[in-house]
């Protein structure tokens, strides 16, 4: 019989990194030396370069995962989803309290009410000074984005959007959140997307104006307005270290053409692309989860091809889009019928 926990570490290390998400969890649990791979492994795992997991509900409050690596289904605990993140976190909700939750390590971390806020502004940011003021019940997030895993790091700051009260964020330890103004002279309008993206949280809203957060001053900054002939349902996704706009556009029963522009916030300009090259993206409607998968020596990704787009169609079907030749095909993921899909999450530490 072959002496398999024999097998020198950096083979070991070599197996670990090239496995999808969860059979690498699994993999450090078989013996003790391919605990110590799986371990050396983690820092050069990338969770970009394995497939991503169908989020489903089956019945009210139910929610399933499909692995589409080995067909397995993972089941949520009793929580309503509220959104995802595209690190891999949702924020779920029991009763009145709102949680973020890590499906694939299990940790849950309770978030402050967002009633409980901090109000800072101008001059009073600048001092440090605060006022707290508690706001009426029953505020919801809609939207959510993470500087950091907080598996990974104890200093990070959670982002929100909420339709009915705005921008607001919480920085870990802190018992409160704190409130966000809108760009000076701009009136509101919902926002689509927001993500943490080189730094910044970033934010775009119906009006195809991009913003980022100023911490400093507790405001939303206007960085730039995209073209006005850019319509349909636009998506911040980061691909490649680059940050893009994917619009998708629709001939009133399904969409039938996806356009996608790189943006530089820096010289606040945008242009579009013709290529996702070795990447592809995968785009969420109801949440600010969308995210991109890298094809590179140690991918994951079965039945998914590089220089392709996967959403959620109008009739709910998944579907994928050509980059280069701009066809839309169905993508199957063989999970029941009865099953209702939410969304993908792209599964991380």
């Amino acid at each position: 019989m072959a002496n398999w926990a024999g097998l020198p570490q950096d083979v070991l290390e070599l197996i670990a990194r090239r496995l999808a998400i969860e059979d690498y969890l699994s993999f450090g649990r078989v013996c003790t030396s391919w605990r110590s791979a799986a371990a050396a492994a983690k820092e050069a795992y990338k969770a970009k370069s394995k497939a991503p997991w169908l989020m489903t509900h089956v019945g009210e409050r139910k929610a399933e995962f499909f692995s589409p690596s080995g067909g397995r289904i993972f089941q949520l605990l009793a929580s309503r989803v509220q959104t995802m993140s595209p690190s891999g976190w949702l924020l779920v909700s029991n009763g009145d309290r709102d949680s973020l939750f890590n499906p694939l390590s299990g940790i849950r971390i309770e978030l402050p009410t967002l009633e409980k806020r901090r109000h800072k502004s101008g001059l009073t940011a600048e001092l440090g000074l605060e006022r707290l003021r508690w706001d009426s019940p029953g505020i919801k997030i809609n939207k959510i984005a993470l500087s950091s895993s907080p598996s990974l790091s104890r200093s990070y700051t959670v982002m929100s959007y909420s339709f009915s009260s705005g921008f607001a964020f919480h920085k870990s330890g802190e018992d409160a959140w704190t409130v966000v103004s809108r760009p000076t002279h701009l009136p509101r309008f919902h926002v689509h997307q927001l993500i943490y993206y080189n730094g910044l949280f970033v934010a775009l809203d119906a009006c195809n104006r991009i913003m980022t957060l100023n911490e400093r001053k507790c405001r939303m900054q206007l960085r730039l307005v995209l073209r006005e002939d850019l319509c349909g349902c636009p998506y911040l996704v980061e691909c490649s270290s680059s940050l893009l706009v994917a619009w998708t556009t629709w001939n009133g029963e399904s969409i039938t053409n996806i356009r996608v522009s790189k943006v530089d916030l820096e010289n606040r300009t945008h242009q579009e692309v013709k290529s996702l090259g070795n990447a592809s993206l995968f785009l969420n409607a109801h949440s600010s989860s969308s995210f991109s998968v890298e094809f590179d020596a140690e991918s994951c990704l079965p039945g998914i091809k590089p220089n392709h787009i996967y959403f959620m169609d109008l009739d709910d079907e998944k579907k994928s889009y050509n980059m280069d030749d701009g066809k839309v095909e169905t993508f199957n993921y063989a999970i029941s019928r009865d099953n209702y899909a939410v969304g993908w999450l792209q599964p991380d530490f």
